[in-house]
C-alpha cells in the first residue's frame, strides 16, 4: 500500500516513567525474574555514559557531583505482544533519588507503522488489561514488592511518546496528522476530533528550538516528533533512545522527581510526630535538603529546559505541592520555636523555684541558728529544710498560675 497523506508510516517509541517511594535505602535488584535479561557490561557502561553526558549539558557538573540521582539499570523485559505491531520489549532502569523517591523508567521501540494515534493511546493506557504498562508490571512486582514494598507504582504515571518520520517532510505530518498528535498528548481516547484552533493553539506551543522538530509537554504525557529534516543528526546507540530525546527525557526525569519528592516531604511533614525539638530541627534539615530541586538544580539550564520546566511545574502541579510543603514547613518552625520557648520557660521556672527556694532556706538557717543555742543541730536543721521546702511549694504555685 503507498503512503498517503492519511497513511504515513513512522518509527514510533515510548518512554514509561512511574514514580514511587523506596521502602529502604536501594542497594541492587538481587534475583531477577526469567523474562528479565541483565543488560551488558559493555550495553550498562553505554546506557550511563549517555544519559551523563547530557545530565552535564542540561543539569551541570556540579549537579552530578553531588550524586543526589543514581541509575540503575535493570535490565530487558520480553513482553507477551497481542499484535505484532506492538512493541516486544521494554529496557528497564531505576532511577534512585537521595530522599528515598524513585522512578522506573522503561523505553518501548517499536515498529515502523503507519501513525495511528488511536492504536498507541490504548497501548498507553494504564487501566488496559493489555497495556504496556499492564504487561510491564506483570514482570516488575515481585521486584517493586521487594523495593519498595508494592506490587505497583504509588505516584505518577508519565508516558512520553517519540514519532522518528524520517520520510516525508515536516510540515506534511503537522498538516495531516496535528490532530492525532495533541490526541496523544491528552492520552485522549474519545471518538469525537478537537476543535481546529484547539489543535492550533497547541501546536504552537513547540518547546524544540530546531526545524522539522515538534515537543510538547502536558499533564498527562508529553510527545516528540522529528520528521525528514532532523533525520541526519538523530542517531543512537542500538537499545537507546535517539540522541534528540535526551533532552525532554531528562527534563521529563528531573519534574517527576521534584513531584514524587514534594510528595514524600509533605507525607514527612504531615505524618512525623516528633517529641523533642531536636528531631523537629533534624526535620526541617532533612526537608530542606530534599528539596534542592526544586530550588534551582537545574543551574545551567538550557532555553529549552528551562521552559519545559517552567511549565511543567505549573501543569504537574508541582507549584501547589511547593507551597502547601512550605506552609507544613512553616508549621514545624512556629512548633519549634513554640516548644524551644516553653522548655526554656520551664526551665526558668524551675531554676526560679530551686535558687528562691535554697535562698529562704538559708536565711530560716540564719535566724534557727540565732534562736537555739549552738549545740541545737536537729531543730535548725527541720527549720532549715521545712522553711526550704514550704518555700518551694509556695513559689511553684504562685509561678504556676502566672505561667498559665
Amino acid at each position: 500500500m503507498k503512503n498517503t497523506p492519511n497513511n504515513f508510516t513512522v518509527e514510533p517509541a515510548f518512554m514509561l516513567l512511574f514514580s514511587m517511594n523506596l521502602s529502604e535505602p536501594f542497594s541492587g535488584f538481587g534475583t531477577l525474574p526469567p523474562d528479565v535479561t541483565p543488560f551488558s557490561p559493555e550495553e550498562e557502561q553505554a546506557y550511563l555514559a549517555q544519559f551523563v553526558d547530557f545530565e552535564g549539558r542540561l543539569l551541570g557538573d556540579t549537579f552530578l557531583e553531588t550524586h543526589r540521582i543514581t541509575r540503575w539499570p535493570l535490565g530487558r523485559v520480553q513482553l507477551s505482544r497481542t499484535k505484532s505491531d506492538a512493541p516486544s520489549y521494554a529496557d528497564v532502569s531505576l532511577i534512585v533519588h537521595k530522599s528515598g523517591v524513585a522512578l522506573w523508567e522503561a523505553w518501548f521501540p517499536a515498529a515502523s507503522q503507519t501513525l495511528d494515534a488511536a492504536r498507541w493511546i490504548a497501548w498507553l493506557d494504564q487501566d488496559a488489561d493489555d497495556g504496556l504498562p499492564a504487561q510491564l508490571w506483570k514482570i516488575l512486582a515481585p521486584i517493586n514488592r521487594h523495593i519498595a514494598g508494592s506490587d505497583t507504582w504509588s505516584g505518577l504515571y508519565f508516558p512520553t511518546t517519540l514519532i522518528r518520520a524520517s520520510q516525508y517532510p515536516f510540515d506534511t505530518i503537522i498538516d495531516s496528522h496535528g490532530s492525532d498528535i495533541i490526541r496523544l498528548l491528552f492520552l485522549d481516547n474519545s471518538p469525537w476530533s478537537f476543535r481546529a484552533d484547539v489543535v492550533r493553539e497547541e501546536l504552537e506551543d513547540n518547546y524544540c528550538m530546531r526545524e522539522g522538530g515538534l515537543t510538547l509537554f502536558g499533564r498527562r504525557s508529553a510527545v516528540d516528533v522529528y520528521a525528514r529534516e532532523r533525520g541526519s543528526d538523530d542517531t543512537s546507540l542500538p537499545g537507546l533512545p535517539p540522541r534528540a530525546a535526551y533532552p525532554l527525557i531528562i527534563t521529563t526525569e528531573i519534574l517527576l522527581i521534584e513531584r514524587a519528592t514534594l510528595q514524600h516531604v509533605y507525607g514527612r511533614l504531615s505524618q512525623s510526630t516528633l517529641r523533642s525539638v531536636d528531631e523537629l530541627l533534624a526535620l526541617k534539615q532533612e526537608v530542606l535538603d530534599a528539596l534542592e530541586e526544586y530550588y534551582g538544580a537545574i543551574t545551567t539550564a538550557t532555553r529549552f529546559s528551562e521552559a519545559v520546566t517552567t511549565n511543567g511545574e505549573q501543569l504537574l502541579g508541582i507549584i501547589d505541592l511547593y507551597e502547601a510543603v512550605m506552609d507544613r514547613l512553616e508549621s514545624v518552625s512556629f512548633d519549634i520555636t513554640t516548644r524551644y520557648q516553653k522548655r526554656q520557660t520551664v526551665l526558668q521556672f524551675w531554676l526560679t523555684i530551686v535558687f528562691g527556694a535554697l535562698e529562704i532556706g538559708w536565711l530560716a538557717s540564719g535566724i534557727a541558728s540565732w534562736y537555739y543555742p549552738a549545740p541545737a543541730l536537729f531543730p535548725v536543721l527541720v527549720w532549715t529544710i521545712g522553711t526550704t521546702l514550704t518555700a518551694a511549694l509556695i513559689l511553684s504555685l504562685v509561678l504556676r498560675k502566672q505561667i498559665e
